[in-house]
């Protein structure tokens, strides 16, 4: 049979708005993947203080997460016991790393290592009995180790007694058995925490950090391309004195450590000194290691 003449006639059409198609993708395709420049300073003062603490990344519904609106107005009650990022412009980043030690905190640090760059662990109390090696591997290796509670609940629905004795204390009590000291640093899973548990760890000195940037690896690691997509996330929300949200545990984190691989030489390139949180908020440094015995650590 032969084809009917009004279908010979659509063929052009069809052929001419599968080009255009092609052509589209094609030039979606190279925006997204080609390599973006290293970002430019944003020629505000270094010691110029911020007007307010905010989040850059998008918020996700029904991902258990924290309206953004609500981080920022505890930030703003409580500015020298809860941060979202640095108070001034200095350019400088923090790297942290929520919910290990797991299986790929020890890559994690080997890229931290081959590059020459600290960062922040928020360590789950339950993980760390698991692997106390990557704990004091963290701590000699200079990184600064934070509490980030035993099991990962929701913080803002446990009582008084749970939020301490079973949660954030119970934690304390393990980096004091492991390396010496307990933290002054702690990160609430989901960045969930209720004013009154704020002020409740004030009282203690423990300071509430959450994060300016973040990520999303938690989501990305299991999408396709997801180390694309983590090190995009950085790039087009990137701000001086930032905190980023990232992750070694709770899930496949590969993509996260290959992001960080590769994030690390851009922002060097667009002028950021990698600093730990304590250290970027002016707080109290932890305590230092003894000196590094490499015989004690893994391979």
């Amino acid at each position: 049979m032969k084809p009917s003449l009004a279908l010979l006639r659509k063929r052009p059409m069809l052929a001419s708005i599968l080009l255009l198609l092609v052509v589209a993708l094609t030039a979606c395709w190279a925006w997204e993947w080609w390599p973006r420049a290293p970002q430019t300073p944003s020629g505000i003062a270094a010691d110029q203080p911020k007007a307010r603490q905010r989040i850059r990344t998008d918020f996700l519904p029904y991902w258990e997460q924290v309206p953004l609106q609500e981080m920022e107005r505890q930030a703003a009650k409580y500015p020298r016991e809860l941060w979202l990022e640095g108070t001034t412009h200095q350019r400088q980043v923090a790297l942290t790393f929520d919910d290990g030690p797991g299986e790929y905190t020890g890559p994690l640090l080997d890229v931290l290592k081959k590059h020459g760059v600290h960062a922040t662990f928020f360590m789950l109390g339950q993980n760390m009995e698991l692997r106390p090696w990557a704990v004091e591997r963290a701590w000699r290796e200079g990184h600064t180790l934070a509490n980030h509670t035993f099991t990962h609940p929701h913080l803002s629905g446990v009582d008084e007694q749970t939020f301490w004795d079973e949660e954030l204390g119970k934690t304390q009590a393990i980096f004091k058995r492991m390396v010496g000291f307990e933290p002054t640093l702690m990160r609430p899973p989901y960045g969930e925490i209720s004013d009154a548990q704020i002020e409740f760890l004030a009282r203690r000195g423990i300071k509430v950090i959450l994060w300016s940037l973040d990520t999303q690896d938690w989501n990305k690691n299991r999408m396709l391309f997801g180390k694309h997509n983590i090190e995009r996330a950085v790039q087009d929300n990137m701000h001086e004195e930032a905190i980023i949200l990232m992750h070694d545990a709770g899930g496949k984190r590969g993509k996260t450590v290959a992001a960080v691989d590769a994030l690390i030489p851009w922002l060097k390139a667009s002028g950021y000194e990698f600093v730990t949180v304590d250290r970027l908020l002016g707080l109290p440094a932890q305590p230092q290691p003894p000196q590094l015995k490499t015989a004690s650590l893994p391979q």
